[in-house]
């Protein structure tokens, strides 16, 4: 759209469209390009600020989409200047997240404080407690659900042990975006889905799969809590089912605060596989005090690292 009250030139419109052509194709290369020479010619021409303010936003959300946040950062600074005065303006929060992946922590703590984040005082990176949150990852094999511990507005600590084969670690930094994709209900608390944007820390934490001899489900949750007491995650991986793009985008209710995308737990056999985000010798020692409760119905095969 342009404004009634703007007379812009020929070569400005058929930029215009050239850009939103891409944007809706979802060819970010050519709609950041073209979105850059709209500006510019719009800068030239003088046109009305609120026309300039929306393309030049565009222009730093075309670069997020490209992950250049280098040209994010530079660009959302522009669009910054020409945004309305006042709070939760979204330019702002794009330029926070292009910040922090560049690890400018002045500029995303500005960033942050415009939006209206209350952050604590410091000039160095964010670390605070913004609640839980679940963020869909990128694993070598798709995408997964895992649950976080928010440290600031766009940076979470995965708290889940992310399945077999995703090439992914329970305690990675990850960062996401601002824009829901879905919602999980717990504890009749309704959170907010969002994407990751990239892996912005990755873990030391190694991954031990461990095959389990049970005689019920309990025994499975049981070795989950027993590892929560010492501060060892254990992901009973059996209760974890996958859901299609369009079921993980809608509303999925679940039971417990920190879990993947799960619809109930599968025993078969009476046998069972964890994820223990655990050193061997951590784990070896969790699995002794486990099956010592009731060696009769609990038994652990050899861990196995998987990541």
């Amino acid at each position: 759209m342009v404004s009634p009250f703007f007379e812009p030139s020929d070569t400005l419109r058929e930029t215009l469209r050239q850009a939103y052509e891409a944007w809706d194709a979802e060819d970010w290369d050519v709609a950041a390009g073209r979105l850059e020479a709209l500006v510019a010619a719009a800068r030239a021409e003088d046109a009305p600020r609120s026309e300039l303010a929306g393309w030049a936003f565009d222009l730093a959300l075309a670069h997020k989409f490209r992950r250049d946040w280098p040209a994010a950062r530079e660009h959302g600074l522009a669009a910054a200047e020409l945004a309305p005065d006042g709070p939760e303006e979204a330019v702002w929060w794009n330029l926070g997240i292009a910040a922090t992946a560049l690890h400018d922590w002045p500029t995303a703590r500005l960033a942050w404080t415009r939006y209206g984040v209350d952050l604590p005082p410091g000039d160095g990176p964010v670390e605070a407690a913004f609640g839980h949150t679940p963020v869909r990852i990128a694993t070598a094999t798709g995408t997964e659900v895992v649950w976080c511990r928010r440290i600031d507005p766009a940076r979470g600590v995965v708290l889940n042990v992310p399945l077999p084969g995703s090439g992914r670690r329970c305690g990675e930094v990850v960062l996401h975006d601002g824009v829901p994709t879905g919602e999980r209900v717990s504890a009749g608390r309704t959170y907010s889905v969002f994407d990751e944007l990239e892996l912005w820390a990755t873990s030391d934490t190694p991954v031990h799969a461990v095959p389990l001899r049970v005689r019920e489900e309990d025994d499975v949750a049981a070795l989950v809590d027993l590892g929560a007491t010492d501060d060892v995650v254990v992901e009973a991986w059996d209760s974890v089912t996958p859901l299609c793009p369009a079921c993980s985008a809608g509303r999925v209710h679940q039971d417990e605060p920190h879990e993947h995308d799960i619809s109930g737990g599968r025993l078969e056999g009476g046998r069972a596989t964890v994820g223990v985000a655990a050193a061997r010798d951590v784990t070896d020692a969790l699995l002794r005090r486990w099956v010592a409760t009731d060696p009769a119905a609990r038994g652990a095969g050899t861990p196995q690292p998987v990541a």
